[in-house]
């Protein structure tokens, strides 16, 4: 996405809200990992193990640190497009969010990077762990799936897709946890169209080596909350730029991206949280941190302060993650 620089008394407001929401939240963590005992899946089959270990063998360190983000930004049309942006805050500037200390501790480490190969793009962006009756569920933007409309067609990440729970750097504490492919879903509306209040993404993982799935391995991952008020208080994470480390901003709701008002389906929402390229598809947790109410999808190009999301609707991501 494209970084604007806030006001540094802002920021400085800002992360001194993060850091004591950040500071509840690890309070009440751990009761969400006492809730269950992980227990290991059913072993892939042979063709299965092929795909997993071709993926694994793809993504090697250099490859990972070679990744660019992949992110969206809408000129005010409505419609998001691709935009490489700086993929740092300008010199002197300060941004919005701030280091999350224990991304491998509940709620945080439902939070992660997505690993992903588009066309000839290798690039990443950022999702989350959900608590499915699969629990292999990882939600994110719908761009880092799939472009939607281009003029050469659409661009999939069909291939090398790989998700990496509270990722820090060369760490992975929960392993990585690869997409199977036929599993990928992204709404038509953004498929066909590029309608951002559809801008969800969708896919089911193999355990990990230990064969643990992700949701029991991240501490029982976040319950998708669908319809509730958009006036919420949100903590919002992702993986922007070249951090190599979890980040975290909290904000209520700021209003809706009116320009999304003509396409079918509710409008997007925002939060003052003005993230960089790599954060598209990291969630927006609310309550406690076990539920998720939203995902980082957008930018706009003359709004200096906001992220958007699709709002959580049955019609919106309910029907994306059915049966998952």
């Amino acid at each position: 996405m494209a970084w604007q620089a806030l006001h540094r008394p802002r920021a400085l407001a800002a992360l001194a809200a993060l850091a004591a929401l950040l500071a509840s939240l690890i309070a009440a963590g751990p009761a969400v990992a006492d809730s269950f005992t992980p227990t290991p899946s059913a072993r892939p089959s042979l063709s299965e193990a092929a795909a997993i270990a071709r993926v694994e063998r793809f993504w090697t360190p250099q490859r990972m640190a070679e990744a660019r983000p992949l992110d969206y930004v809408s000129d005010g049309s409505g419609r998001p497009q691709l935009h490489p942006g700086p993929p740092e805050p300008a010199a002197g500037a300060s941004a919005s969010y701030a280091p999350v200390q224990t991304p491998h501790q509940p709620p945080y480490s439902v939070e992660g990077r997505i690993f992903l190969k588009q066309g000839g793009f290798k690039g990443y962006c950022s999702g989350t762990a959900i608590n499915s009756p699969t629990r292999q569920l990882v939600l994110t933007a719908g761009h880092c799936i799939n472009s939607g409309p281009r003029e050469e067609g659409p661009r999939l990440a069909s291939e090398f897709l790989a998700f990496v729970p509270a990722y820090s750097g060369d760490m992975a504490p929960f392993g990585v946890f690869v997409a199977r492919r036929e599993t990928l879903r992204v709404s038509k509306q953004w498929v066909n169209l590029g309608n951002p209040d559809f801008d969800v993404g969708a896919f089911l993982t193999f355990p990990n080596s230990q064969g643990v799935n992700v949701a029991d391995a991240v501490g029982g991952g976040a319950t998708i909350a669908l319809d509730k008020t958009r006036h919420q208080t949100f903590s919002t994470f992702g993986y922007p730029g070249r951090k190599n480390r979890m980040e975290g901003c909290e904000s209520p709701y700021l209003g809706d991206d009116e320009t999304t008002n003509p396409f079918p389906g509710p409008p997007t929402m925002g939060v003052r949280c003005r993230w960089a390229p790599g954060a598209s598809g990291g969630g927006w947790l609310i309550g406690d941190g076990s539920e998720i109410n939203g995902v980082n999808s957008y930018l706009l190009l003359a709004d200096k302060s906001r992220t958007f999301s699709p709002y959580f609707t049955n019609e919106t991501v309910g029907k994306l993650v059915r049966s998952y």
